[in-house]
């Protein structure tokens, strides 16, 4: 990666940071599949004070994938996956009980 790639891609972590959305940017079209997720992952509060997010793409079927941080001292990071989902409907994923996203992305095959 040139060093003008790397500042950008820098740039752009402290601005989303910034906005309090790092990690939690989707692609307006994620890989060649076509696959077209028309918004950022939706964060929902679940019982027990579960975090989850949820996403509707169209142009083939995916899931969405979430970093987890545990909200302990040890700050363990793991990732959960969601259900497979057919164009056009909502694949949803869920984190362990205090847990907190840091990463949200829809993915294909």
């Amino acid at each position: 990666m040139s060093i003008r790639s790397r500042v950008a891609a820098v740039a752009t972590s402290i601005a989303l940071a910034g906005a309090g959305m790092l990690g939690l940017a989707s692609p307006a079209s994620a890989g060649a599949t076509g696959l077209i997720c028309p918004s950022y992952p939706q964060i929902i509060d679940g019982s027990g004070g579960h975090k989850g997010a949820r996403i509707s793409c169209t142009g083939g079927s995916f899931f969405l994938a979430i970093r987890c941080e545990t909200l302990d001292a040890r700050k363990y990071r793991y990732w959960h996956y969601g259900n497979w989902a057919a164009s056009g409907s909502t694949s949803t994923v869920w984190c362990d009980r205090d847990a907190k996203i840091i990463a949200a992305e829809p993915r294909t095959g």
